[in-house]
């Protein structure tokens, strides 16, 4: 038996079999990710989602590929020749060569594509109304890390798996001072009045690309932007709860524990989105 074999199931698998077994991705999470929206043939957010990846894969210190400058990469992501009349969901996937051993030997990096078809054209709207939990048996640390899309992502698959055991759409996830953060699925956003509220990166948020548009259009709604600690007491009194994601741009939270919501202001957001996403 070679000293390097992998075994699945009880067999023993050649060299082609086992390579996606003996990547650092697999064996330690160590990579991240990108989740994409593609209409009509573009990447929406392209230039937002691109520089989060190069601060990204930075902060990892994995080595940015020369040539991978904004046009070329979005180029490559796009050699699967996307049909106009659909909309997809891309997953890009990078992470560090390597195997066994928590010290990487390299910094180089491998990638891939995952690409799938949305029934939507465009960002839904009117937006996806969703029911929400809060999920306390895990909190998530503050700190650099926090804010990335990485692989590991062991506490948002247990975050969405409470959703799905409590038979809602969502579940909040709360800081280690117990304060809200996200969601499984994306940023929160609260909207009372005039003020639209969301929890700040050095509070342990993650840098949501879609969170970044929604900062950046909430002045022409006429909204006053805020970025603050919010308790899970304070969703009881929002007039509207917003989940965020560079896929289904806004969705409205309709139900949490006994509150109802309405969802006036995120489908006004969203038309908003969807416009700029016209714009690239």
């Amino acid at each position: 038996m070679s000293l390097n074999s992998i075994w699945y199931n009880g067999s023993q698998l050649n060299e082609d079999q086992a390579i996606s077994f003996n990547r650092r991705s697999h064996l330690y999470g160590d990579g991240l990710f990108e989740t994409l929206r593609i209409y009509k043939g573009r990447i929406c957010f392209w230039e937002s989602h691109y520089f989060r990846l190069m601060s990204s894969m930075r902060i990892l210190r994995m080595d940015i590929p020369l040539d991978w400058s904004p046009d070329k990469l979005a180029s490559e992501i796009l050699l699967f020749k996307p049909k106009h009349e659909l909309d997809y969901r891309v997953r890009l996937s990078v992470w560090r060569t390597g195997g066994l051993g928590y010290t990487p030997v390299t910094n180089s990096i491998d990638w891939c594509l995952n690409v799938s078809s949305l029934d939507d054209i465009r960002y839904p709207s009117p937006v996806k109304l969703q029911k929400l939990a809060l999920f306390q048996e895990h909190k998530k640390s503050r700190g650099l890390l926090s804010n990335l899309k990485m692989s590991q992502s062991a506490l948002y698959i247990l975050t969405a798996k409470f959703a799905q055991e409590q038979n809602v759409d969502d579940a909040i996830l709360l800081s280690h001072d117990n304060y809200v953060l996200e969601t499984s699925r994306g940023n929160v956003f609260l909207i009372n009045g005039e003020s639209i509220v969301t929890p700040s990166l050095e509070d342990g948020a993650l840098r949501g690309v879609m969170r970044e548009q929604v900062l950046k259009l909430s002045k022409s709604l006429g909204l006053i932007v805020k970025e603050e600690k919010i308790s899970p007491f304070d969703l009881l009194k929002a007039d509207e709860i917003w989940i965020t994601n560079a896929l289904y741009g806004v969705m409205a939270v309709s139900e949490y524990r006994k509150s109802n919501y309405v969802s006036v202001l995120a489908n006004n957001m969203q038309n908003e989105i969807n416009k700029k996403c016209l714009e690239f």
